[in-house]
């Protein structure tokens, strides 16, 4: 009996060596961006107004590579729990633009989402995370599937969350890419568009990026307080 529940235990993957693998790929990508962007570093490092055409056309000029170590670079820092990709994605926006910085950041977001996502079933995760007042909010609404998307869309939400709680809720493959992929959409343009005006020195630009992270945050914390109110009604 005891052979056989053995038998039956799932076998997880180590959370420890995921990471150092998402990590190794991480500093490989990152040693050849920086051995590709050299000439344009030092152009930003002693940057002037009469180097910026000089200094657009080469980050602009760079080959298909640099792009895959870009969305590389963002789909593991995506992967990794507490890790942030915004400097990164920010980069992407200061290389190629809002268009081309957008599809980068964009699919590599999406590609780290999808790989957490089908790694879920193999990690094991603790029982304050699997009950934590966050997850709950994700699942215990009357649009589930509507709060998840939202939860791709906020920065601060972990996705390590939000893509345990689409597995948890049997969530069908077409749905779960409908959600990444808008859930993605605006951050990844959003700092591809603030990493264009930064490059460019749009001030209106910069702020109206600002503005709009701003207001999402202050919307999530008002959604959430709401929740909480609503749930402290609910127990008196």
């Amino acid at each position: 009996m005891k052979a056989n529940q053995e038998h039956h235990r799932p076998r997880y993957v180590s959370k420890t060596l995921l990471i150092s693998i998402a990590i190794i790929f991480i500093v490989l990508a990152l040693v050849g961006i920086y051995h590709d962007f050299k000439p344009e570093l030092n152009l930003i490092l002693h940057y002037n107004h009469h180097n910026q055409t000089k200094l657009l056309h080469l980050i602009r000029a760079h080959s298909y590579r640099d792009m895959g170590m870009l969305v590389v670079i963002i789909a593991m820092m995506n992967a990794i729990p507490g890790l942030s990709n915004s400097v990164v994605c920010i980069f992407t926006g200061v290389c190629y633009g809002p268009i081309v910085g957008l599809l980068i950041n964009w699919i590599g977001n999406v590609t780290g989402n999808c790989l957490v996502a089908g790694l879920i079933t193999h990690i094991h995760f603790s029982d304050k995370f699997k009950h934590s007042r966050s997850l709950k909010h994700l699942t215990d609404t009357k649009h589930p599937l509507i709060a998840l998307t939202m939860g791709y869309m906020i920065p601060v939400i972990p996705s390590a969350l939000v893509n345990y709680a689409v597995v948890q809720m049997k969530v069908s493959r077409q749905r779960f890419l409908a959600m990444v992929i808008i859930g993605m959409l605006p951050t990844s343009y959003l700092y591809a568009f603030g990493g264009d005006a930064i490059i460019k020195g749009d001030l209106k630009r910069i702020i109206a990026a600002l503005l709009i992270i701003v207001v999402g945050l202050a919307i999530y914390k008002l959604i959430e307080y709401r929740r909480e109110r609503q749930e402290n009604i609910t127990k008196n």
